[in-house]
């Protein structure tokens, strides 16, 4: 007889669970369209309106802190205390806490994202990619570059550009010099890096990964065709890389050799790609007003955000890391033009709010008591003895008697007032009833 064991799995060997659920915290009204944003760091949110307003909101409950008219288009890039826009015909870099200008640099018209990371700040323009250093404004190099309409991607000593024509260039963050480049078929309508390795969607239907430390090598061969053009945001962690089509599908591919670990379908068209954040993929989608959530793991649906309107087109969330999973801030709007910005966070206890600060009708009325020691309160009713009397004193017979009674309010350190006899009034000024 052959006995087969398998050992019991550990706790260890179990994959991390998504860092569920994640409940609304606040959802502030919008003077009017959203132009670019949301973008968070350090603490803030921002966001410019289509009037030609930049805005800075506190994340830990949407309250305004600064405003200053600024006419900004292309999606921002914030890291730490810099906020960097790109304005008219220059790329200017504002002080996060109060707004102030901190650099600006003229006469460089971007057509991509802005990059913010550490000491760099890389801008796209239709001729050339520059290399901004952030302390103060100055250009460290530029590269031709034509035809680049994604924002790059940066990764360690590196930055990758992909163009429209297909070409995927590696350059050398610190000075700008070419170290491979490679082509694409099709174009390239997707790109990211991390950890040494490219990920690229190209317009011929693939989805390939290349070395970027070693001349841009193929890593997993000729790539994977899928049924559509891979497109939007690319998202990257230490085991998967996971991507999106224009078939509406989310496929997970293994980081390293690229085998496909799952596919899912989500009821949307996907085009801002997708976000991945506290083992929850997140897959934003465009006139809808669900947020799907999968487990990076398996693929399998792990719900949605309700948002309190629609995603207008080319405004993503901005997902943040934390230690508790994913912090979400969502712009959402639409043809109603009610405008919003909301926060879902993970879920935690409701802070307590005292009675007296609730508004609703008739509360007014009442207080929280005043805390005062028991005796003091009640007096001899509790915990004095009764009044002695001579024994001659008391007649015969003995008659017991209930003691007078008191009315409730009259007791002291009860402070209990009457309800209002008035019905609360209604919106449109008139009483229910009238």
């Amino acid at each position: 007889m052959l006995a087969v064991w398998a050992p019991r799995a550990t706790a260890g060997d179990r994959p991390p669970p998504p860092k569920l659920p994640l409940a609304e915290w606040w959802s502030v009204a919008l003077d009017g369209p959203v132009s670019a944003g949301p973008v968070a760091a350090n603490g803030r949110v921002y966001l410019a309106y289509a009037s030609g307003a930049l805005v800075a909101r506190d994340a830990g409950d949407g309250h305004e802190l600064w405003r200053q008219q600024k006419d900004v288009r292309l999606t921002m890039a914030a890291d730490g205390d810099l906020l960097v826009v790109s304005s008219g015909d220059a790329v200017e870099a504002l002080r996060g806490a109060t707004g102030a200008g901190a650099w600006i640099v003229p006469r460089v018209k971007t057509v991509a994202p802005l990059v913010a990371h550490g000491d760099w700040v890389i801008a796209t323009t239709d001729t050339e990619v520059l290399a901004i250093r952030a302390a103060n404004g100055e250009i460290a190099w530029r590269r031709n570059a034509g035809g680049v309409r994604l924002a790059p991607a940066l990764d360690g000593d590196f930055l990758y550009v992909g163009a429209q024509d297909g070409r995927l260039v590696g350059l050398a963050l610190a000075d700008g010099a070419q170290k491979w480049e490679q082509f694409e078929p099709g174009g390239i309508t997707a790109i990211a890096a991390y950890r040494g390795l490219v990920y690229v969607g190209t317009g011929d239907k693939l989805f390939n990964c290349r070395e970027g430390t070693k001349q841009g090598k193929p890593k997993w061969g000729d790539g994977y065709r899928v049924g559509a053009q891979p497109i939007g945001h690319i998202a990257v962690d230490d085991e998967r890389v996971y991507f999106t089509a224009l078939d509406n599908l989310v496929r997970a591919h293994d980081r390293e050799n690229g085998n496909l670990r799952w596919p899912a379908n989500v009821r949307l068209r996907p085009v801002a790609g997708v976000f991945a954040s506290g083992h929850v993929v997140f897959v934003p989608g465009t006139e809808t007003s669900d947020l799907p959530m999968l487990w990076d793991k398996t693929g399998v649906h792990a719900g949605t955000l309700a948002l309190p309107g629609d995603e207008p087109p080319g405004l993503v969330p901005a997902i943040v890391d934390s230690p508790d999973g994913a912090i979400v801030y969502v712009v959402t709007g639409g043809l109603t033009n009610e405008w919003h910005l909301t926060k879902f966070a993970p879920a935690g206890e409701a802070a307590l709010i005292p009675l007296a600060d609730i508004a609703m009708p008739g509360l007014p009325y009442l207080t929280d008591p005043e805390l005062k020691p028991i005796a003091n309160v009640l007096q001899s009713l509790l915990v004095a003895d009764p009044v002695l009397q001579p024994v001659s004193e008391i007649g015969w017979p003995v008659v017991l008697r209930d003691p007078p009674l008191v009315p409730l309010t009259t007791l002291p350190g009860l402070q209990l007032r009457p309800l209002s006899p008035v019905l609360p009034v209604r919106r449109g000024g008139q009483r229910p009833g009238a």
